[in-house]
């Protein structure tokens, strides 16, 4: 993948690792907070033929409607005042020319619905402190070739391969409450119903409906996986 910012030049090694993808990351991601699996199991070979694996970011990005902050792996933070929080994670992440594999590090994290409002002049109806985007900036990690059934580690400056902690992949318990909504079932069939006769009256043309649902979850998340 062409990933935009400074130029660089990776470097792959074999790694010696056995077992499935899931296996490998089950052992690995238990000693880090941040870490991640893209998991290519079946598709087109040209789009499965990699499973990609990342753990201990060197920075975790949080952007809001105002700023950006940027959390180091040694646990410094950095704040910076700005409106276009994706112009400064795009200048975090490193380019490089090679295409061996489609992915060779990079951001890698989620974005928010409610992050529209960074382009469309929408209101704001709810005040949150929560952040409208979280990424890592990932500059190594481990790809399993699915054709060769092999695992290779990544990286550019800094090679970690050797400080890599595994562990026993020994599953713990998972439970979860009850989930919840702010509108039962009659609330949202009243509100369905004025929607369809905004449409048939001419005043909208589409409706975007929905309910929250939320719930506590404690416990191996990765046991439900």
């Amino acid at each position: 993948v062409d990933i935009f910012g400074h130029t660089c030049i990776p470097r792959i090694i074999s790694l010696d690792y056995t077992g499935t993808q899931f296996e490998i990351y089950n052992k690995i991601s238990r000693n880090y907070e941040y870490s991640f699996l893209f998991e290519s199991l079946t598709g087109p070979e040209e789009l499965s033929e990699t499973s990609i694996m990342g753990f201990d970011p060197e920075f975790v990005v949080k952007g809001y409607y105002d700023k950006v902050t940027i959390q180091g792996r040694d646990g410094s933070i950095e704040t910076i005042v700005t409106d276009e929080p994706l112009v400064v994670i795009k200048n975090l992440v490193k380019k490089t020319d090679d295409q061996t594999y489609r992915y060779l590090g990079g951001a890698v994290g989620v974005i928010n619905y409610d992050a529209i409002r960074l382009w469309e002049k929408i209101p704001k109806r709810h005040n949150t402190t929560e952040p409208i985007m979280e990424f890592g900036i990932y500059n190594d990690g481990i790809l399993f070739d699915n054709k060769q059934k092999k695992s290779l580690y990544f990286y550019y400056e800094e090679n970690r391969v050797d400080e890599i902690k595994t562990s026993e992949p020994i599953f713990d318990d998972f439970k979860m409450s009850k989930i919840s909504t702010n509108l039962d079932k009659d609330e949202f069939s009243k509100i369905v119903e004025s929607a369809k006769k905004y449409i048939y009256d001419g005043d909208v043309f589409q409706v975007v409906l929905s309910r929250k649902f939320s719930f506590e979850a404690h416990g191996d998340y990765l046991k439900v996986y």
